[in-house]
């Protein structure tokens, strides 16, 4: 270290200025002059790189400004001469974050829709995802046309990155479901369309789809299960409940249509249709009992409906009760004097008397075949029905063999059947 040294006067108490040591002059070697030069050359290239860039970015700016206005007051002709000048400036796209026209292709892609040119319009968009890849937008936009001209694996592409993207986007689930559909590929289809219900509870009719699809591909308890489900979710929706009960009922669990079919009637106690269904359901069960109690509530809401008034017939003579099967048939033959439906259910009734007194005494005699004549009679009027001709004749066909012969009736001079289970008649 250096000190600065200080003289005194020989004079007492006085100093004089400090002598400052003097260095030689420091001469510059080539070396530092070539590594300033360089400096300064690369600083004077920056800034002219700034200075141009600076001018590059003020012209995209501008030109994007523009094309904005445009495009904003649907001037798509002009608003495309803007955006394409912009992507001159820019053709790779590095100052699009920066100034803000991340959208420039899909905006690009909608005045070419405007103009009638979806070549160029599709053509725009996909430019544009060699850029931004994941621009949601684009992608969308491709599937949206891809789907209209029938190309659907290239639709399924673009919507299933969509939905990579942005996995609550619950629309792209259902066109991509539809889309699986249109391709036979109902496993990808029921898999997007259980993602959307998801999304979308309450979406009732793609919920129908779904079990749908589900019961065409066998899965019947998945569609069961989703029915369910929807009642569950909707308690109080009356059309469920009669879609669930059929499925009960199809499926021959009687015991849980009835319940369900009941569980409607308390919102709906005129609907007829569930009323009859709930009619066979008991007797699919052999509840006839049952059965008959909601024939007779059926009657109540409609006393002259002939087709349960039949029905009311036929319970009665499977439980055996002949004459009560006869009379009910006849009660209809009261509304309708030429109902063919009446006259058959009298018929079948004579015939199923004279099978079951055949079976419980083992023999077959001349006072069962009177009664079979009986029931042919019946057959035959039932025939001058032409809505009934046809099932009558088929009748009368099956019993032509148990009818009385000639020598049976010189045999036999009477003509109304004297056995006892017959007594009825």
């Amino acid at each position: 270290m250096l000190h600065r040294a200080y003289v005194f006067n020989r004079l007492p108490g006085t100093i004089t200025r400090p002598l400052h040591r003097t260095y030689p002059a420091r001469v510059p070697s080539e070396e530092g002059n070539l590594s300033c030069l360089k400096q300064k050359r690369k600083k004077r290239k920056k800034a002219i790189e700034d200075s141009l860039q600076k001018v590059k970015e003020f012209e995209i700016t501008k030109n994007w400004s523009t094309a904005f206005e445009y495009y904003k007051n649907e001037n798509y002709t002009d608003a495309k001469r803007y955006i394409m000048k912009v992507i001159q400036l820019d053709p790779e796209m590095q100052l699009a974050d920066k100034i803000h026209y991340n959208d420039i292709y899909a905006r690009l892609s909608n005045c070419y829709v405007k103009a009638n040119m979806p070549d160029s319009a599709q053509s725009a968009l996909e430019q544009g995802l060699k850029y931004f890849p994941d621009n949601i937008y684009l992608h969308e936009s491709l599937g949206f046309m891809f789907r209209k001209r029938n190309q659907f694996d290239g639709a399924i592409k673009h919507y299933k990155k969509v939905s990579e993207l942005q996995a609550d986007k619950s629309e792209i689930y259902k066109i991509l479901g539809d889309l699986y559909r249109r391709t036979q590929q109902i496993d990808l289809a029921i898999e997007q369309y259980e993602n959307y219900t998801k999304l979308e509870p309450n979406d009732r009719d793609a919920k129908d789809t779904l079990t749908g699809m589900y019961s065409a591909t066998g899965r019947s308890a998945d569609a069961l299960a989703s029915k369910e489900k929807m009642l569950e979710e909707n308690p109080e929706d009356a059309g469920l409940m009669y879609e669930l009960a059929t499925v009960y009922f199809d499926e021959g669990n009687y015991p849980k249509a009835i319940v369900m079919f009941n569980r409607l009637l308390q919102k709906e106690p005129k609907n007829t249709d569930a009323l009859n269904n709930v009619v066979e359901a008991h007797l699919n069960t052999e509840n006839y009992s049952s059965a008959l109690n909601v024939l007779q509530k059926i009657l109540n809401l409609d006393k002259n409906n002939i087709n349960v008034i039949i029905k009311m017939s036929d319970v009665y003579r499977t439980q055996i009760r002949y004459t009560t099967a006869r009379n009910w048939a006849r009660r209809a033959l009261k509304i309708d004097r030429n109902s063919g439906l009446a006259f058959i259910s009298i018929g079948k009734t004579y015939q199923e008397a004279a099978k079951t007194c055949v079976d419980k005494k083992g023999s077959f005699k001349y006072d069962d075949r009177l009664v079979y004549q009986k029931a042919y009679n019946e057959f035959k009027k039932a025939s001058r029905d032409p809505f009934m001709k046809g099932q009558a004749e088929r009748h009368m066909k099956g019993i032509e063999g148990n009818l009385p012969t000639a020598e049976d009736k010189f045999m036999n001079t009477y003509t109304e059947p004297k056995e006892a289970c017959y007594k009825w008649i």
